[in-house]
């Protein structure tokens, strides 16, 4: 299936969304082992419920100051390349030769502030399903401003979502502002008019769950006043026990990003660990012991090959693969909570 653009097509999938009572995971990226990683999840629970075209929601931010995640995917720092790639590597994930050709993808911009991605925000436009302009940094009013110029250029060419107010970052400097109001989200979609808004219900950017509290009493009041067109950011701040709430709170899309890098880069350094001696030769695995960084167990390796690099190990293929293992898995455990199993009708 193409990937979806058209923005009637998007509405209609959030609303298909809305009236099963799941919620669309926004799995964040930066490179294309995590974009695989997240279609292969779907694909994986597609098959498992007997669903070939289950959506899903790829997401990045441009030049996002928290994690400008279009600038990470090359070495070279450029967002423009950062982000032809990201979408060239999606069209070939979506060929015709490709298994997760009928998956229905709808690639997402997180955090476009207007005043760094204006580039992107204009000219990759329609290339996105939806897009998040980001002008919470601003005053209420000057925010509203913003946001309702955009979503008047851009009118039925895309999904805009809207920030109400500010989704703090963990360990960030400023004071912590209050939840949204309801007055303040009805007001915030009356005179922008987005699709889909974000509100602050308590939760921040990659913070732990015993560090904030996520409020679903407000989340429920404004879902009742607007409609369920909430997304949440800071997800990683919500207890586990009250994600399989958010559906019902009213959030169509829920962000997610910390939680797969953990689960990631642990997996990652694991592999890594397991196969020191085909990464180093015994010469530089002594020198490891003597600088105090390993223990002389890594000698006893229990393997009769020699201690030296060998090819298998030295090369990324290991790496990328527990990467890749460990992100589908936590993909899929989102897919779950998330009322997934609701397609399969």
């Amino acid at each position: 299936m193409p990937i979806i653009t058209d923005y009637q097509e998007v509405k209609d999938v959030y609303q298909e969304a809305a009236e099963l009572g799941a919620a669309l995971p926004v799995f964040c990226m930066e490179d294309r082992e995590t974009l695989e990683a997240v279609l292969a999840s779907v694909l994986e629970y597609g098959q498992e419920i007997g669903v070939e075209n289950l959506p899903i929601v790829p997401s990045w931010t441009v030049r996002y100051p928290p994690r400008g995640q279009m600038t990470l995917i090359t070495a070279c720092g450029n967002p423009v390349l950062g982000t032809q790639l990201m979408f060239s590597d999606l069209q070939v994930f979506m060929g015709e030769n490709s298994p997760y050709r009928k998956l229905r993808v709808l690639p997402h911009l997180d955090h476009g502030f207007p005043w760094l991605d204006s580039d992107i925000l204009d000219h990759f436009v329609d290339q996105f399903a939806s897009v998040m302009h980001d002008a919470s940094e601003k005053p209420f009013e000057e925010n509203i401003r913003l946001t309702a110029e955009y979503v008047e250029k851009m009118r039925g060419r895309v999904v805009v979502e809207g920030a109400v107010d500010e989704i703090f970052e963990s360990g960030g400097s400023g004071s912590k502002n209050e939840p949204t109001t309801v007055a303040q989200a009805r007001r915030f979609l009356s005179e922008t008019g987005v699709d889909i808004i974000v509100p602050n219900v308590g939760t921040e950017h990659r913070a732990t769950a015993d560090q904030v509290r996520y409020r679903s009493d407000r989340a429920r009041e404004i879902s009742a006043a607007v409609g369920k067109i909430l997304c949440l950011h800071g997800t990683s701040s919500v207890k586990p026990e009250d994600l399989p709430k958010l559906p019902e709170d009213g959030f169509l899309k829920i962000n997610i990003y910390t939680t797969l890098a953990v689960h990631g880069g642990q997996a990652v350094a694991r592999e890594v660990l397991s196969s020191l001696h085909d990464i180093f030769d015994e010469e530089q695995l002594r020198q490891l012991i003597a600088d105090g960084i390993l223990s002389e167990s890594v000698l006893s390796t229990g393997d009769p090959t020699p201690i030296k690099p060998k090819l298998a190990s030295v090369a990324n293929p290991p790496r990328r693969d527990a990467w890749f293992q460990a992100v589908r898995g936590r993909c899929k455990d989102f897919l779950v909570v998330f009322n997934y199993r609701k397609y399969a009708r």
